[in-house]
């Protein structure tokens, strides 16, 4: 009876081979575009991060009722390095989520230290956060009336 044994999965020397492999090719990226374009998605990612923050603020001030806003600690001219989402009721604040810190390959340069949405859902005012990376840049803008969002790439 002749009978042929099938060989299913790897030897230990494939899967090393494979790994270092990709090693070099992951070392090769990083060498070919460096900690910049790191940093470009970096500046994305924390635009992207924010504007999410406002919609979850926006939101909850409809559901509650109460003025929910995010506190940025420093704006323009100064780069702010953190911010955190707070509620305004009964003449106090609260802390509802946050400090989130930003990254240190972005800048962050905040229109108002308070970006204000109340309980239907309208921003206090045109708001505006600029984030620049290594070779990108990217803004939010809040519409006043509407609170709508905006998060767009803009020309360096």
């Amino acid at each position: 009876m002749n009978v042929k044994l099938r060989r299913r999965g790897m030897t230990l020397l494939e899967l090393v081979m494979v790994v270092t492999l990709m090693g070099i090719i992951a070392a090769i990226g990083t060498a070919r575009f460096g900690r910049s374009a790191f940093a470009n998605f970096g500046a994305q990612g924390e635009a992207r991060g924010i504007s999410l923050s406002m919609l979850r603020a926006q939101r909850a001030a409809i559901k509650t009722g109460d003025n929910h806003f995010l506190q940025f600690d420093a704006v323009s001219p100064n780069a702010a390095s953190q911010y955190s989402v707070m509620s305004r009721a009964g003449g106090g604040t609260t802390l509802v989520e946050g400090p989130f810190v930003f990254g240190t390959d972005v800048q962050v340069l905040a229109s108002a230290a308070e970006m204000d949405f109340n309980f239907e859902g309208e921003a206090a005012a045109a708001y505006q956060v600029d984030f620049t990376g290594e070779g990108r840049n990217w803004r939010i803008t809040v519409v006043p009336i509407t609170g709508a969002v905006n998060v767009a790439e803009v020309s360096p």
